[in-house]
């Protein structure tokens, strides 16, 4: 496990209280229901924080690197979903 340092900007709210059962274990999936993963902060104090993540395969990590491939995926889909489509003959490239 690496020894990364999260500093927390946004407000919490407290949600609900919750017991820990006799095996250690804390039921929380309602609380965190659509993700998978998360990943587990903890401070000096025993505070515990939860960051939903979603994971990428390798392959595809360049394009979140490459800010303006990133845009270009984002026009593309938004033109999509407004209907700014043209059909293209492979032919004729």
């Amino acid at each position: 496990m690496d020894n990364n340092t999260i500093f927390v900007n946004s407000e919490f709210e407290e949600v609900d209280t919750r017991t820990i059962d006799e095996r250690n274990r804390l039921t929380i999936g309602e609380l965190m229901k659509g993700y998978k993963r998360v990943r587990i902060y903890k401070n000096n104090r025993g505070e515990v924080f939860l960051q939903p993540v979603v994971e990428i395969p390798a392959s595809e990590l360049w394009l979140f690197q490459d800010r303006e491939a990133l845009e270009g995926v984002l026009k593309g889909i938004k033109d999509a979903s407004e209907g700014k489509i043209s059909r293209l003959d492979l032919n004729e490239l």
